[in-house]
């Protein structure tokens, strides 16, 4: 009975994770670079293309059929990419920063 509970509890997270996903994909998507960042810097790289594959899923599930992006299409982009675009206007040094999937050095 206990181990009902805790899928019951598990597969109740992971709704109200997809749904949160779904309202705010900017934001997914600049925590799923973040985290892709901190645990490539982490593993020195080895995990490379396993996180990309990760990468590739965030930006499949955030990603809002029939709305395009402003700027240029680039190969080896995955969904939107808000780091090009920025809808409040305040374009800093995060309008210029790359996401990991889009490096040149792999």
């Amino acid at each position: 009975m206990a181990l009902i509970r805790r899928v019951a509890a598990l597969g109740a997270a992971v709704a109200a994770a997809r749904q949160y996903a779904r309202q705010n994909p900017e934001k997914v998507n600049r925590y799923a670079d973040q985290a892709a960042s901190f645990i490539d810097q982490r593993t020195n790289g080895r995990f490379r293309r396993q996180i990309d594959g990760a990468l590739r899923q965030v930006r499949k599930e955030t990603s809002v059929p029939g709305r395009t992006v402003p700027g240029p299409s680039q190969a080896g982009q995955y969904g939107p990419q808000q780091s090009r675009y920025d809808p409040y206007g305040d374009a800093g040094p995060s309008a210029t920063r790359r996401y990991p999937s889009e490096r040149a050095d792999r």
